[in-house]
């Protein structure tokens, strides 16, 4: 299930997305924000969220989903397009958050330029609060859909690592990469034993509860608080 390529961190950024979650986090059990930042060894989120996330109804409806740009780091996310239209199903959920007008659909399951996908990477501030941060509330369809899929497509955005794959674990579904190397985002990051899925392991791709339960355990103990 896990890759065996080499550790490559050298493309270890920052991201603020990271810190307003790490400021909440904090807040949340009145610690000070001194060691707060865009770049922390553990991406933390604070109890509220997560609960929010797992709150939303999870009764297993798709196989599989991705919802998002695709635009957004293009060359990492090209295998999203083949995957999808190779395995993707009447029971799978595919949108193009890119808000392009000439997209052609990729089946039956490709609810793209519907109104229920949201690219907030289209506004003007891409480091704001607005654009990192989603809110749970104001995004039910994407973390519901998530919630409600037993597989998500988390491909590699702008940088070699994805938020998403942290939203994948707080949403209970099990993450489906192209490689190892987009599983974590820092050094001590890439030593916890999530659970997950290569892109061309599909013969081998099943609903596993003990998937979801080990992933559950490492999140709480190395993402919360």
């Amino acid at each position: 299930m896990n890759s065996n390529d080499n550790l490559e961190l050298g493309w270890c950024q920052g991201y603020m997305g990271i810190q307003y979650h790490m400021e909440d986090a904090y807040k949340e059990l009145n610690k000070p924000l001194d060691n707060v930042s865009c770049n922390p060894p553990y991406a933390i989120f604070s109890k509220k969220y997560y609960n929010d996330i797992l709150s939303i109804d999870n009764t297993k409806k798709y196989d599989y989903c991705f919802i998002g740009s695709i635009n957004s780091g293009y060359n990492n996310r090209l295998w999203v397009i083949e995957f999808v239209k190779k395995y993707f199903t009447e029971k799978s959920i595919f949108i193009n958050t890119d808000n392009d007008i000439n997209w052609v659909s990729l089946g039956s399951f490709d609810f793209t330029n519907k109104g229920l996908g949201f690219n907030p990477k289209i506004q003007n501030d891409n480091n704001s609060r607005n654009v990192q941060y989603r809110i749970v509330n104001d995004n039910l369809f994407y973390f519901k859909t998530m919630r409600q899929s037993n597989f998500v497509l988390c491909p590699a955005g702008d940088a070699p690592w994805s938020f998403r794959f942290y939203e994948i674990l707080m949403c209970e579904s099990i993450p489906i990469v192209l490689s190892w190397h987009h599983t974590y985002r820092t050094k001590e990051e890439s030593t916890i034993p999530f659970k997950y899925y290569l892109s061309n392991e599909y013969h081998i791709h099943f609903y596993d509860e003990d998937i979801i339960k080990n992933n559950t355990l490492l999140f709480k103990q190395y993402h919360l608080l």
